[in-house]
This record gives C-alpha cells, structure tokens and sequence, in this order.
C-alpha cells in the first residue's frame, strides 16, 4: 500500500469514527426530545401524537444516520477510487458522478428502452491497445398497477421495475464490422428480432449456454471465432451470467452486479479490514475483461 494510500485511509477511519460519535450524539437527543414530546401529548390525552412523534423521532434519527453514513462513503470513493484506477493504468480517470450515456445504453440493444435512467462510478481509459469505460448503471421501466384501497375504492399506480442494475462494460473492438451482433444467456427473446436472425454457432456447449442474434450470419461469425468463444465462455465461469452486443465497433458487456460494490462497509475500519484490497480485486476483474477476451490482441487492421 502506498504512503498516499494509506495516509488517506487513516484521514477516512478518523472521519468514520467521528461520524459514529455523532450519531450516537444525534440519536441520543433526539430520543430524549421524542421520549419528552411523547410524553407530554400522552399526558394530555392527545392519542394520534402521542403514535405519530416516536415515528417522526425514529425518521429523523435515521435520516441523520444516512446522511452521514453516506457523506464517509462518498468521501471514501472520491478519495481512494482516483488512487486505485490509477494504480491499475495510468490512463484510467474516476468520476463518483458520472455514468455511461442512457444514448450508448441504448446503442447496445441488449435491453427494453428505459423510462428511468441513472448510474454512478464512472471509469474510463484505456487498458493496453483498448479503449474502455464502465460505471454502475440502473435502468428500470414504467407501469401501471391495479391497487384497491382499505376503502374499497380501485385506482391505478404508476410504478417503475429494474431492467438492468449493474456494470455496463463498452471496449473498442479490435475487428471492424458493421453488423450487429447480441450474445445473450441461452433463450431468445423479443429483442432478437431488432438484431436480425439467430445465429446457431458450430460449438454446442455453447450453444447451450447462449443465444446468439445477428443483423449479418457472416459477420458474426467472424466475429465469433472459435477461440474467442472459448473466452466467452470462460468469462461466464468467471463472472456468471452476462449479455454482451457487438455493434457500432464496440463492444458493450452487461453483468449483474450490486449498486454498492464500490462503497465501503462503515461498520468496519477503512484503513485495517481488507476493504480496500476488496474493491481494486473488483477493479482488475472488471479491468482484466479486455486480458480475458484478448480484446488487446491486433492481428486484424481496422479501417
């Protein structure tokens, strides 16, 4: 661990335990406050807010908890995040804000086009010959549900489910093609039909694992060549089920993945816990796609 490293994760510990401080602190008055507010409504036969003020005390106590809990973890990313991409290649840059384009999101045609869109924990750089960038993104759709209140009445409920939450991977590729091509887990579905036909491959254990669409047969083949298959198939085993699209001369990756995966636990110390070795194994996983998919690899000339 470098000295800059471990000066800031000193920096961060001593903040996380004064942000423990206080909460204790806040928690404490503001149970008191409630136990006294409570008591004089109970005392003067005030029934509903003798109920309504301990869960008014409990909202802001917790609401004070998150706001601080959450500034150690946003101060933690800014910080430590930065140091890490950098240590993997200098070229990689952070942003705790930004995320990939709801635009390129939809470029790869791996999912339904969402209503509501947002991300964080950009990266982006390049690792070797190949340009990336990937950050956390959460897409979900609108719908409309039947609800029938305690009165009986029935009305309708706009409400939103997750299409996609997790990373979302795009490298340049080293072939040129103008086609698009989708690999996903094995079962075609609707979205097929924007990409063309299905393409059955010549390897069944692929075969079995996905399902392949394409605008153009041969160009997904010469995309998918059997050797590279053979690493799709490996990064499956690495990082479980994914969708990945071919399209645009890029290649975009989706893989399931926790929002908080880069955020670290506050109940345990940030400068003695393995946390940080945690988050960058993370990193160089995410990172070593383009080492697993030989995305570096530039025997064919691109136009």
């Amino acid at each position: 661990m470098s000295g800059d490293l471990a000066a800031t994760l000193t920096e961060l510990e001593q903040e996380r335990l004064a942000a423990f401080s206080k909460m204790k602190i806040w928690a404490a008055g503001a149970l008191a406050l409630t136990a006294v507010v409570t008591t004089g409504f109970y005392f003067s036969g005030n029934e509903l807010w003798t109920w309504i003020t301990p869960a008014l005390g409990g909202c802001v106590v917790a609401a004070i908890c998150f706001y601080l809990v959450g500034k150690v973890k946003d101060d933690f990313k800014q910080k430590v995040m930065p140091i890490l991409v950098r240590g993997i290649d200098p070229s990689l840059i952070y942003d705790m804000k930004r995320y990939v384009s709801e635009g390129e999101f939809q470029a790869a045609g791996l999912f339904a086009r969402p209503d509501r869109y947002n991300g964080k924990d950009f990266v982006e750089g390049r690792i070797g010959e190949t340009a990336v960038r990937f950050s956390l993104v959460h897409a979900e759709e609108e719908y409309t549900e039947v609800e029938t209140d305690s009165n009986g009445k029935i009305r309708t409920v706009q409400k939103y489910r997750t299409i996609f939450q997790g990373l979302f991977f795009i490298a340049d590729f080293n072939k040129h093609f103008t086609a698009q091509t989708k690999i996903e887990p094995h079962g075609v579905n609707f979205f097929d039909k924007m990409f063309g036909s299905h393409v059955e491959l010549e390897d069944p254990d692929f075969n079995k694992h996905f399902s392949v669409s394409s605008s153009d047969q041969v160009e997904a083949r010469y995309i998918l060549t059997p050797a590279f298959m053979q690493r799709l198939m490996a990064l499956h085993e690495k990082v479980g089920t994914f969708r990945t699209a071919f399209a645009y001369e890029h290649m975009f990756l989706a893989i399931a993945m926790s929002d908080d995966v880069f955020a670290p636990s506050v109940r345990h110390s940030l400068a003695e816990s393995g946390q940080v070795e945690k988050i960058l194994a993370k990193l160089k996983s995410i990172t070593g796609i383009v080492e697993d998919l030989g995305l570096n690899v530039r025997i064919w000339t691109k136009a």
